[in-house]
């Protein structure tokens, strides 16, 4: 080989080594550099459009801070005939303090123009199929609507939504309807009175 033969071959060893270079992967980067980089991304702002909130989680903050709506202050007066039917019917307490507060606000002397009476609103004759002969008296009042609201839950499978709209208008009603809630609109307005009481209450029970 000549010299200047050999002097041609440096160039080309001289580019496959820097091909060669440039191919390798380059070398791992120490811990102190990726830490460095870490501290650097977490310093850029983060695009609104980029966050993912999880649902559940803000329906559940939602819940949290919502203002709860509360039962009239006359409630406390008939606390103890409240559980004491609850607990003999196996009923959430919650459920009739928010069928009460629809009906009557705690009120023990309203009196409907369908002749309903006393804080659960209770008809007469319906009142003396629970085997209560007084339901203008808060106490046997109570316990017939709590015997009744019992009955429309064993009729509907505890389906709670289906036992509040037959209290309101009757179970022959709902099952006229396909076991669902009428279109009438005085009944679907209380049940959805009834249920945001139950609902934020509920704990209660």
């Amino acid at each position: 080989m000549t010299a200047a033969a050999g002097l041609a071959v440096v160039p080309a060893v001289q580019e496959h080594q820097a091909r060669m270079a440039y191919a390798k992967p380059a070398p791992p980067r120490s811990a102190h550099v990726l830490k460095s980089k870490a501290r650097e991304t977490a310093k850029r702002p983060v695009l609104a459009a980029s966050l993912r909130p999880d649902p559940a989680l803000l329906e559940a903050v939602k819940n949290q801070t919502a203002e709860r709506p509360s039962f009239d202050k006359k409630a406390s007066n008939f606390e103890e005939l409240i559980t004491v039917a609850a607990r003999e019917n196996d009923v959430s307490p919650a459920l009739i303090k928010a069928v009460i507060q629809a009906e009557s606000r705690f009120n023990s002397h309203v009196v409907s123009s369908q002749g309903a009476v006393g804080l659960m609103q209770i008809m007469p004759a319906t009142a003396r199929s629970m085997g209560v002969r007084s339901p203008s008296q808060p106490k046997d009042n109570i316990t017939a609507g709590v015997r009744y609201l019992k009955s429309l839950l064993d009729q509907f499978g505890d389906e709670e939504y289906l036992a509040i709209a037959a209290y309101n208008c009757g179970p022959d009603l709902i099952r006229r309807y396909g076991n669902n809630i009428p279109p009438i609109t005085q009944t679907r307005s209380f049940v959805n009175q009834v249920m945001e009481y139950y609902q934020s209450h509920i704990t209660e029970s």
